[in-house]
């Protein structure tokens, strides 16, 4: 029997600074990306009205997020004061940062993608291995 999942998505952007501390190339020295952040929330049971969970309260969460970071040098705030500010930590961090947010008895936290360009980005889960 197949379990009905729906996965909500909602995408954010902000823009930043960093040095990649220990790189052997040009990311050791200061410069910017205009990231993207796409988180993705599942959940197999709808509200009353037919709603996993509201756009608006994931948007929410997420731009307390984007607002932390946005036109700031990521280097001089935390975690990333005391941790490389790669896109792998900054999506590693979000997501830890909105998990304990949701409910996990409506939703849970799926995935967070940061993008540093059109082309490159990583995303991080948690699964059973």
């Amino acid at each position: 029997m197949k379990q009905k999942i729906y996965t909500i998505k909602t995408v954010s952007r902000f823009s930043a600074a960093h040095i990649i501390p220990g790189h052997p190339g040009i990311c050791a020295r200061l410069h910017g990306h205009n990231f993207k952040m796409e988180v993705e929330v599942k959940g197999t049971t709808l509200n009353e009205i037919g709603i996993l969970i509201d756009f608006a309260d994931l948007k929410s969460a997420v731009q307390h997020l984007i607002d932390k970071v946005d036109h700031r040098h990521l280097n001089d705030i935390p975690p990333f004061n005391t941790i490389s500010p790669t896109a792998e930590n900054i999506a590693a961090w979000a997501y830890h940062e909105l998990k304990p947010q949701l409910r996990e008895d409506v939703a849970w936290l799926a995935a967070v993608t940061v993008w540093e360009s059109e082309n490159s980005g990583v995303c991080y889960t948690e699964e059973e291995v």
